[in-house]
């Protein structure tokens, strides 16, 4: 997989079908083509605002899970207008500008645009590794979801284009046993046990696997690695649950 070859564009439940057209568009403008579809609907008017990008349109990929179809991705990237410092707000915390996100790029990757009046929901950023936010005046702080994109892939195209120079000249640049977020989903799930097993507090649970899906997520771990990890977290709590058993704790 090559350079912008590794990129999917995924709109979430767009409601203005002339938008997706915009944003067809907008992906040819800068050399994306691969559009992935979530309870999104094209109509005649899509096809208008696509202006010569139509084959985009026509070669989307139309999905009924989204969970289910970022299971096989290397990343998963969410934009939001709507961020926040707060430590009680940590699910839109600690996110990147557009200028940021290129270095993120580490194989397979999806970028999720949500809804025009709501955006992404959190059930949704949740599923993400890294988060992305255009820096607006804060008078007027969410953009058009076709122009966060248009911004996004810009940032993005002069990156990807210097990944195709160099798998020229190199045909093992991109890493073809990176962990996917299937992969990284079981290892979390061993850290939560973990985390039940050994009293940690409950109220900061949900937080940490949070916090454990985008530090493995975003640091390109491969698939060995992951699976190292995660036999020593069994092996851990099998010898836990035999300590509880034999000093009945």
């Amino acid at each position: 997989m090559k350079g912008k070859e590794m990129i999917e564009i995924v709109l979430v439940e767009l409601k203005v079908p002339e938008n997706i057209g915009f944003i067809a568009r907008v992906m040819k403008n800068f050399g994306f083509n691969k559009l992935v579809l979530y309870k999104c609907r094209i109509t005649k008017e899509s096809y208008i605002t696509s202006a010569n990008a139509k084959d985009i349109l026509e070669n989307a990929i139309k999905i009924d899970s989204l969970e289910e179809y970022l299971n096989d991705f290397n990343l998963v990237v969410g934009t939001t207008g709507i961020t926040s410092e707060r430590t009680d707000r940590y699910i839109r915390s600690n996110y990147y500008t557009p200028n940021e996100l290129p270095n993120l790029i580490k194989g397979r990757t999806a970028i999720l645009f949500g809804r025009e009046d709501f955006g992404l929901f959190d059930r949704e950023i949740k599923l993400c590794n890294a988060i992305v936010s255009v820096p607006t005046d804060k008078n007027y702080p969410v953009m058009n979801v076709s122009h966060a994109a248009a911004i996004i892939l810009y940032e993005l195209k002069n990156y990807m284009d210097k990944i195709i120079i160099i798998e020229d000249e190199s045909k093992n640049m991109v890493k073809t046993d990176l962990a996917t977020q299937k992969d990284i989903e079981i290892l979390i799930r061993y850290f939560e046990d973990l985390m039940y097993e050994s009293w940690f507090p409950k109220h900061r649970i949900n937080r940490m696997k949070v916090l454990l899906k985008r530090a493995f997520g975003k640091s390109g771990m491969t698939r060995y690695e992951i699976t190292a990890i995660s036999g020593i977290l069994r092996k851990t709590l099998i010898y836990l649950t035999y300590l509880k058993k034999r000093y009945e704790v």
